[in-house]
């Protein structure tokens, strides 16, 4: 099923990468595309704390954890994994919208939220191929 909203979209083009950091997927397989690399299962995000000076001492006095244990939601999860730098930011929506059809509506606006937020984490990146 073709999405217009997300052909026209300022990232129709650009293709969404996760960044290489530890990630784990875990709990009961839910909705999916029929890919493969695709598990359909909730991601957890792994991120090491980096403390200044200050924040080493009161992170060792308090015994705070050194990483973060950052676990997404299903169609974040989902949007996660298709963010292996093969598919378009169109193609993307595309798979998000047949998998979750009305919970993701509009579609190309959720998945650009999705990514925008992954991208002010430091977990992701965007390339936009130059026109030929």
């Amino acid at each position: 099923m073709e999405n217009p909203a997300s052909e026209n979209h300022r990232f129709s083009n650009a293709i969404p990468m996760r960044l290489p950091i530890e990630w784990t997927v875990e709990g009961d397989i839910g909705p999916r595309p029929e890919i493969e690399g695709v598990s359909g299962r909730l991601v957890s995000i792994v991120i090491e704390k980096n403390f200044r000076r200050i924040e080493r001492i009161f992170a060792k006095l308090l015994r705070a954890p050194k990483v973060l244990h950052r676990r997404l939601d299903r169609q974040n999860s989902l949007l996660w994994e298709l963010m292996d730098g093969n598919r378009t930011f169109a193609e993307i929506c595309e798979l998000m919208d047949a998998t979750f059809h009305e919970e993701v509506a509009p579609v190309s606006e959720r998945v650009a939220l999705g990514i925008d937020q992954f991208r002010r984490l430091n977990l992701a990146v965007i390339h936009v191929p130059k026109e030929e």
